[in-house]
């Protein structure tokens, strides 16, 4: 019997201590526990990750959508000062073109009146050297020619001086033929 009790004992012991390693074992699952813990911290993490890069990414559209509304806007003003200078440049133009006619005209004006001198001045000398030669009648009918064209008032006190030697000859050369017809 002793026997007996003995291998009780010895098998009571093992079953024992195995026992309390199946409890220790127990106690090492716990730990997975801790790793449910940290799972659950990840998840949170991963979770707070992705709020954040979705805030990121809503700011970084926000912010984009903004400076898309600010480059229209400088393009709209770069534009709207384009036309302006683009108007400024062309009403410059127009009043340059402007003048250029107005000076050219002014330069035409002057050419012609300077013709107009010029054949005017031709015109009385060659008056002049007739009435000079006693051609009274036509140094009458050169003047007539000096009607048209614009005289300087030289020229025209000039053309009147002649003007009037002319009338004053023809009426002596008629006062003359009347007389000498009544000598006859």
């Amino acid at each position: 019997m002793k026997l007996c009790c003995l291998i009780r004992r010895l098998l009571v012991l093992p079953t024992a201590a195995l026992l309390l390693a199946g409890c220790s074992k127990q106690e090492e699952s716990a730990p997975p526990v801790q790793s449910q813990k940290s799972s659950d911290t990840t998840a949170s993490l991963q979770k707070a990750a992705t709020d954040v890069k979705e805030k990121v990414q809503q700011t970084a559209q926000d912010v984009a959508q903004k400076a898309g509304a600010e480059a229209d806007k400088l393009k709209a003003q770069v534009q709207d000062q384009a036309q302006q200078t683009k108007e400024q440049v062309a009403s410059e133009a127009d009043k340059l073109k402007g003048l250029a006619q107005d000076q050219v005209q002014a330069a035409k004006d002057q050419a012609a009146a300077g013709t107009d001198n010029l054949k005017a001045q031709g015109l009385i000398d060659q008056a002049s050297k007739l009435v000079a030669n006693t051609k009274y009648a036509d140094a009458a009918n050169v003047l007539k020619q000096l009607a048209n064209l614009k005289l300087t008032p030289e020229q025209k006190t000039t053309v009147d001086d002649l003007t009037l030697k002319i009338k004053n000859a023809l009426a002596g050369d008629a006062a003359k033929s009347v007389g000498n017809l009544l000598n006859k």
